[in-house]
């Protein structure tokens, strides 16, 4: 398993940040793949919700319990992938600096899911694509809260 890591500093409070990352509604803003969100009452630590979405003109679903939620500093979910992808933990850290907010974003990943062929050079290649995904993340992020 693999911990892929990616910060960047907003111009927002970490209340401001929080409220949005926590509003699953902002995720069909982040990703261009999802279509729709179920969820079944306030997000807490054991919640779960679904996420559906569409690549390659095929839906996916995918179920996520939220497994950290700290007000204003934490939000970590566990991600039941469908094969052939694996499982993964994605947690958002917020920590006040200056007048703004540092943001990180880590992702706890399989980098070669079980079942998939191991070539040489693949893992390099899923830990530059996941850290593409990252990075678009945090920007996706600054430009949908700052403006």
């Amino acid at each position: 398993m693999a911990v892929l890591e990616a910060s960047l500093n907003l111009n927002k409070s970490a209340a401001e940040i929080f409220a949005y990352i926590t509003d699953l509604n902002n995720q069909r803003k982040m990703s261009q793949y999802i279509t729709e969100i179920r969820v079944d009452g306030p997000l807490k630590v054991g919640s779960r919700y679904t996420v559906v979405s569409n690549a390659a003109g095929r839906n996916l679903e995918s179920v996520n319990e939220v497994i950290g939620y700290e007000q204003d500093r934490l939000f970590s979910v566990k991600t039941f992938a469908p094969p052939p992808a694996s499982d993964m933990v994605n947690t958002t850290i917020l920590e006040s600096e200056g007048s703004g907010t540092k943001v990180t974003m880590k992702m706890e990943v399989n980098l070669v899911p079980p079942g998939m062929p191991s070539m040489p050079g693949m893992e390099d290649m899923m830990k530059g694509q996941m850290m593409g995904l990252l990075n678009d993340s945090l920007a996706l992020l600054k430009k949908n809260i700052e403006g």
